[in-house]
């Protein structure tokens, strides 16, 4: 499977997903208000490539801190996903930033994040984040999701 070339034969969101799912072979899943969700990793899907890392991380940073509300559980990783682009981050990036930012205006909701929630989530996970160019390292994205999976940690 290349996964580039089927990417850009999806027509939704949920082809998005239903390809990334299939290619990384994930098993026990979910697609809920969480794009796909797995016990170890959650995504946000994105139909196209016109969105930033930035403003779909702070779509799953908001899932993040609803969870931390209600005391559900968490992932070890968040992962944005797109028809050419994909990122991985630890969700503890998330934790601390939700824990240092307690005032923060997040918007409405994770779709409608406010521009100060994107902003300042965009100023701190530069650095946190491993980005993909799916187009050309879709073996490392796919290496780089196993790895997390199988051994809790993220290595490039």
């Amino acid at each position: 499977m290349i996964l580039y070339e089927e990417l850009q034969k999806a027509t939704s969101e949920e082809d998005i997903k239903d390809t990334y799912i299939k290619f990384l072979g994930l098993k026990e899943y979910s697609k809920n208000l969480i794009d796909i969700q797995t016990k170890e990793i959650w995504f946000e899907a994105k139909q196209g490539s016109s969105n930033s890392y930035y403003k779909m991380f702070t779509q799953l940073f908001y899932y993040v801190k609803e969870a931390l509300k209600t005391g559900e559980t968490l992932p070890q990783f968040l992962c944005v996903i797109d028809a050419s682009k994909a990122a991985i981050m630890s969700v503890n990036v998330a934790k601390d930033f939700i824990e240092n930012n307690k005032k923060l205006n997040w918007g409405t909701n994770a779709s409608q994040a406010s521009f100060e929630a994107i902003e300042a989530v965009s100023q701190v996970i530069g650095t946190h984040f491993i980005g993909f160019n799916i187009q050309t390292c879709e073996n490392e994205f796919k290496y780089t999701i196993k790895e997390a999976l199988e051994n809790g940690k993220i290595t490039r």
